[in-house]
């Protein structure tokens, strides 16, 4: 008996199921066209209204008590049918908007004087934003905005270049409160005590690089990332100051079991920074 109470329930629920889809169906495939007839444009529409009321609620506009609409608000609405917005007008306009290139400013050091130089000047974005104003009596009831974008902005790049001081280049201090981005834009040192030729790879903080048990910081106790790299101790120092080529100042700071002679490697922030930087043969000119 109880198994068959069960039963009856699954077919209920089946029932009741079916019933919702074939009403969520239904109502999709419910889409009207509907021509508008204003005071001075007839504007052919699309509703899944069911009645006249629903059709202007999708319209967004508020028309004032005794407006007169024909058919009433209560009508059906039907697909092909003409609905009469009486003393209702539409205007149209289309402005566009320039988007001034942002400032991307980098900093980077060397020697000679302090100067500024534009890497990429950017490029303007243009907004075209369209409006439609419904009004009615002389008033506005309704407005419908639409922004598309024409061309992007691209930000105007600019690198600062900080004058290195005697002879000495940037402090492992200023090279940690640094943490550049690697790139190409850094200009290497003209006063370094030697220039190796190295096989650099990339790491980054996590465990896909440092382990399970990776915390973070580094064998010299710096926080791992941009500007901090691993070597070998027998032919760089730790804490030594080291300008890389194409990834620019740094200080050695770590050491790894697979860091053997003339390996180097540079510290990144994700996963997919080491996977493009790869493997590759770099320049490294160590500091005074």
């Amino acid at each position: 008996m109880k198994r068959a109470k069960l039963w009856v329930c699954v077919l209920l629920a089946g029932v009741l199921l079916a019933g919702l889809w074939g009403q969520a169906w239904a109502q999709g495939e419910t889409t009207k066209r509907i021509n508008a007839h204003l005071a001075n444009e007839i504007i052919p529409l699309s509703s899944h209204a069911t009645t006249v009321s629903g059709f202007i609620d999708e319209l967004s506009i508020a028309l004032p008590d005794g407006a007169v609409i024909d058919p009433p608000m209560e009508a059906a609405l039907q697909d092909g049918m003409s609905v009469f917005l009486h003393g209702l007008t539409v205007t149209r306009g289309e402005t566009e908007q320039v988007i001034e290139p942002i400032l991307d400013v980098d900093e980077s050091w060397r020697f000679g004087p302090t100067g500024v130089e534009i890497v990429d000047p950017g490029q303007s974005g243009l907004k075209r934003i369209s409006c439609t104003l419904f009004y009615y009596d002389g008033h506005e009831v309704g407005r419908r905005t639409r922004e598309d974008v024409i061309q992007r902005m691209r930000p105007q790049k600019i690198v600062y270049y900080k004058s290195l001081n005697e002879g000495d280049g940037p402090s492992v201090e200023q090279i940690l409160e640094m943490r550049m981005k690697p790139g190409d834009y850094h200009v290497p040192p003209t006063r370094y005590r030697e220039v190796l030729t190295m096989s650099s790879t990339a790491y980054e903080p996590g465990p896909r690089s440092c382990g399970r048990f990776a915390s973070g910081n580094t064998a010299a106790g710096y926080e791992a990332g941009y500007g901090v790299v691993a070597v070998d101790t027998n032919v760089i120092p730790m804490h030594t100051r080291l300008f890389i080529e194409g990834y620019g100042y740094a200080v050695a700071g770590d050491r790894g079991s697979a860091i053997d002679g003339n390996d180097i490697d540079l510290g990144f922030l994700t996963v997919e920074e080491c996977m493009e930087w790869g493997r590759r043969e770099v320049k490294v000119y160590v500091l005074y």
